[in-house]
């Protein structure tokens, strides 16, 4: 991922359903970003105390995939969880206003590298609906695509601009009832390709119930834990950086 922050600027805000707020952002420096980044992902830098830290080393930072990238300006959209997680990032999304100045540092490269497959499993949540998005969008027509996205309500079912099936998952019980889905699976010919993006926890029950039960490689499965029940969007962050100093 490029290292260059740019100063961006909210030029729009709007809660599009319970847990979903949709903020458009844009700079003057945005405009080398073209559609092919749709579903990449933007480290976005918030303000602490009403003043942005524009470096990557000190500042409050936090991921983002890009849901729309517009063609003249190269404005993003990106989607914030609100009303679900605590942490910095929901408490600004919520209070975001048009001008206010934050920083963007990227875009850095989509999870999956493989577009030559025959069949492909999406797992994904709120937090990860836009890379899910992405990759609908990307992924060959002639290939099998086996989509479930978990969404506290009906309410939150977001337009992914596809034609492919998506599987929503209705349920406060997202550990259960999505492993549950996950059992309708049918694999026929070569075992899948699997992107998941989800709750820490789940991502390892997942993760355990396709190499066990279907027999799918490890190889084949990029997953990624976004956030983790009970613990807070800074705390989470800790964990995890401590984790990955003692691997």
């Amino acid at each position: 991922m490029s290292k260059q922050v740019r100063k961006a600027n909210v030029l729009s805000t709007e809660q599009i359903t319970p847990h979903l707020q949709r903020i458009v952002v844009g700079s003057d420096d945005f405009k080398d970003l073209t559609s092919e980044y749709i579903g990449n992902y933007v480290k976005v830098l918030f303000p602490k105390n009403g003043e942005v830290d524009f470096n990557l080393k000190t500042a409050c930072v936090r991921s983002y995939t890009i849901r729309h990238v517009d063609a003249q300006t190269g404005a993003l959209t990106l989607d914030f969880v609100i009303n679900m997680h605590q942490g910095p990032a929901t408490d600004w999304a919520k209070i975001a206003k048009v001008g206010d100045e934050l920083g963007i540092a990227g875009p850095g490269p989509k999870k999956l590298d493989n577009y030559d497959h025959s069949h492909y499993v999406l797992l994904g949540d709120l937090t990860s609906v836009n890379a899910i998005k992405g990759y609908v969008q990307q992924l060959p027509l002639t290939s099998k695509i086996d989509a479930f996205l978990h969404a506290p309500t009906e309410q939150d079912i977001i337009d992914l601009e596809t034609n492919r099936d998506i599987n929503w998952v209705i349920t406060d019980s997202a550990d259960t009832v999505m492993l549950s889905a996950l059992k309708s699976l049918h694999i026929t010919v070569e075992p899948p390709i699997v992107f998941m993006a989800l709750e820490a926890g789940l991502v390892r029950k997942t993760k355990a119930l396709l190499i066990e039960q279907f027999n799918i490689p490890r190889g084949n499965i990029v997953s990624s834990g976004y956030w983790k029940k009970g613990v807070d969007s800074e705390g989470y962050k800790k964990q995890r950086q401590r984790d990955a100093q003692l691997a």
